[in-house]
Formats: structure tokens, C-alpha cells, sequence
């Protein structure tokens, strides 16, 4: 070999090394790119399943307590009734009333009890003796599925 070919190689040499070390360097980054956009698209992915399932749970909740508004109107109207049951005596009201009560236990709507002690989740106290134990109904309560919809109004007396 002269002079000239031993240049040449080494040069030649060089150059394939550099040559090499560009296309690793862009694999690299084009691997470094794809794991983040694959990253990314399993964080969207994951962020669009709760949303679903989040979305899911609004609806149940929305069907479960859409006649809510209905069944307060009813319930006024069965105080009502059982206002003028009382009063009247008629056993064709008490039929009527538990008509009504049957209904509302067909969406899910029970009545609160009162006997017992005074609970704050379940009841909202209208007057006060000192010193009171026992509770007495001024108007019922009732909660719809897990949920208090009107607390009962009760007098708590010795």
C-alpha cells in the first residue's frame, strides 16, 4: 500500500463509523418518540376509561333519582291524606293512602322511622323540652333508595 491508500482508508474508516453512529442516534430518538406516544396514548386510553366508567355511574345515579321531584310533590299530598284520615275517619282514605305508600315503595321511597332516639341524618327537630329523650312525628320523613329526601320533622319530649 502507498502513502495515498493508507490515507484513504483510515479516512474511509471514519466515515463508515460516522456514518453508523447516525443512523443509532436517529433509532434512538425514533424509539425514545414512539415510547412516549405509545406512553401518552395509555395514559389517554386510561383517562377515557374512567371517564366512561365515571359517565356510567352519573347516568345510573340520574336515572335512579330522576322522579325525585315528582315524588315530593306526592308525598305533600300524602300528608295531606293522612291529615284528613286522621280526622275524618274514613276507611276509604286509609285505603287511599296505602295506595300511595305502595306506589312509592315501587320507586324505591320508604318512610323514615321515628321511634327511637334523635339522629340528625334522618330527622330535623322543629321543637325542644329540655332535656328530651324521646322523639314524636310532626311530619314524616323518607328517603329514596340510600338517600334522605325529606327528613322527618319531629318534637323531641321528655
Amino acid at each position: 500500500m502507498n502513502d495515498q491508500d493508507k490515507n484513504i482508508e483510515p479516512e474511509t474508516t471514519a466515515e463508515k463509523e460516522h456514518e453508523d453512529s447516525k443512523p443509532k442516534a436517529e433509532e434512538a430518538v425514533t424509539q425514545d418518540k414512539a415510547e412516549e406516544y405509545l406512553n401518552n396514548w395509555k395514559r389517554e386510553r386510561a383517562d377515557f376509561l374512567n371517564y366512561k366508567k365515571n359517565e356510567a355511574r352519573r347516568i345510573e345515579e340520574f336515572a335512579r333519582y330522576a322522579h325525585e321531584s315528582v315524588i315530593l310533590e306526592v308525598m305533600e299530598l300524602l300528608d295531606d291524606l293522612e291529615q284528613a284520615a286522621k280526622e275524618l275517619k274514613n276507611p276509604g282514605l286509609d285505603q287511599i293512602i296505602k295506595k300511595f305508600v305502595e306506589l312509592l315503595k315501587k320507586y324505591g321511597v320508604e318512610r323514615i322511622k321515628t321511634d327511637g332516639s334523635f339522629d340528625p341524618a334522618f330527622h330535623e327537630a322543629v321543637e325542644t323540652e329540655k332535656d328530651g329523650t324521646k322523639i314524636e312525628e310532626v311530619r314524616a320523613g323518607y328517603m329514596m333508595h340510600d338517600k334522605v329526601i325529606r327528613p322527618a320533622r319531629v318534637r323531641i319530649i321528655k
